[in-house]
């Protein structure tokens, strides 16, 4: 792959840290895609793949409180991959559960009538809170 734009030659170069500890090591990085998916909400319940560094899940309007299942794909994910969750509350405050397989990782609140962007961030084995 050319990391040159062949319509106005600017030229674009993955900078390293220099990081004493990475010395004589290789460190792969999965390249920075995003995606967005709309789950179906079934008796207040949804599943999501996770499969990029950055997955943007929209919920819709919540009328009851929701559980959310994330289903990553961790050989697709490097430590620090973002999931961003987002929903509108009706009148009530409603609050989304985050589940990875039957362990809940976050309960994320609501604000009545409200769009709200949570985001969650991949430790290399779940999803963190942030």
């Amino acid at each position: 792959m050319n990391p040159i734009n062949t319509e106005n030659n600017a030229s674009y170069n993955f900078v390293a840290p220099s990081i004493p500890e990475d010395a004589d090591k290789k460190t792969e990085v999965m390249f920075p895609t995003a995606e967005v998916v709309s789950p179906t909400i079934s008796s207040n319940k949804a599943d999501a793949p996770v499969r990029r560094q950055k997955t943007i899940v929209k919920l819709g309007t919540l009328s009851a409180a929701t559980t959310l299942t994330l289903a990553p794909e961790p050989a697709n994910l490097n430590v620090g991959a973002m999931v961003a969750v987002n929903w509108t509350s009706d009148g009530t405050a409603r609050a989304v559960t985050v589940k990875v397989g039957a362990d809940t990782v976050a309960t994320l609140s609501g604000t009545a009538s409200t769009k709200v962007t949570k985001q969650l961030m991949w430790d290399g084995e779940s999803f963190l809170a942030v």
